[in-house]
């Protein structure tokens, strides 16, 4: 993919390295001259120094034939005008970084109006997975689907946790806990586990449920992960 990313800040370069690697045509694109050439050094990209929201230079950096553009400088209001832009300019699909919530809250209508792909905010999903971690404190991670309305939990299993060598199908009965096992991660293999399926130490767990449900499962199961 031709890729355009708009800001070479910590976001901006850590997304030029990784989708450089990822074998995409990256170009970057900031006014602190210093930061692209540094880019450009290091990564052997292509690099034009100016404003994202000037057109001149956003076709100069080859917005035309682009795949995707990320805004990602520390402005909320370039970076929406220069996917605007870009939008106007090209045909590519563009994402914009927006760290201010009253932006957030108008997410859906945001990218309606702008054409957006994506709007993101890196503060506000950090905030909200350590919001999740310190509600489910036993959790190793905790995976979120369908809008927020599905959790996966992730954690291990204790030597002294009442799950080791307990079959799955034990569950519910033995610890009053209607959750569902998804799946088991044992020295590398991923498992489906059946009914039948022994639990042992060290084993990782994923599993879901109701957020009351899972919550009751992990303070019975007291299986504090290993950090």
């Amino acid at each position: 993919m031709q890729i355009i990313i708009v800001g070479c800040g910590k976001v901006g370069s850590t997304l030029a390295e990784q989708l450089s690697r990822e074998d995409n045509d990256v170009t970057v694109l900031d006014i602190n001259g210093q930061r692209v050439e540094q880019l450009v050094n290091e990564l052997d990209i292509m690099g034009y120094i100016g404003s994202g929201i000037s057109f001149d230079t956003l076709m100069e950096a080859g917005v035309k034939k682009a795949d995707l553009l990320i805004a990602v400088t520390g402005s909320d209001e370039l970076n929406l005008m220069c996917c605007l832009i870009a939008k106007k300019a090209g045909d590519c699909l563009t994402i914009a970084r927006v760290r201010n919530p009253e932006y957030s809250r108008e997410t859906e209508f945001l990218k309606k109006e702008l054409g957006l792909a994506m709007v993101i905010n890196p503060e506000l999903t950090a905030a909200g997975e350590a919001a999740r971690v310190l509600r489910l404190p036993t959790a190793i991670s905790v995976e979120v689907f369908a809008k927020g309305k599905v959790e996966v939990l992730k954690f291990r299993i204790k030597p002294d946790s009442p799950l080791c060598r307990m079959e799955i199908q034990e569950i519910g009965p033995k610890l009053k806990s209607d959750i569902l096992v998804c799946v088991v991660e044992r020295g590398g293999e991923i498992i489906i586990p059946n009914g039948t399926f022994v639990l042992q130490e060290r084993d990782n767990v994923y599993v879901a449920g109701a957020q009351k449900k899972r919550r009751n499962f992990l303070s019975v199961s007291a299986s504090a992960p290993d950090r």
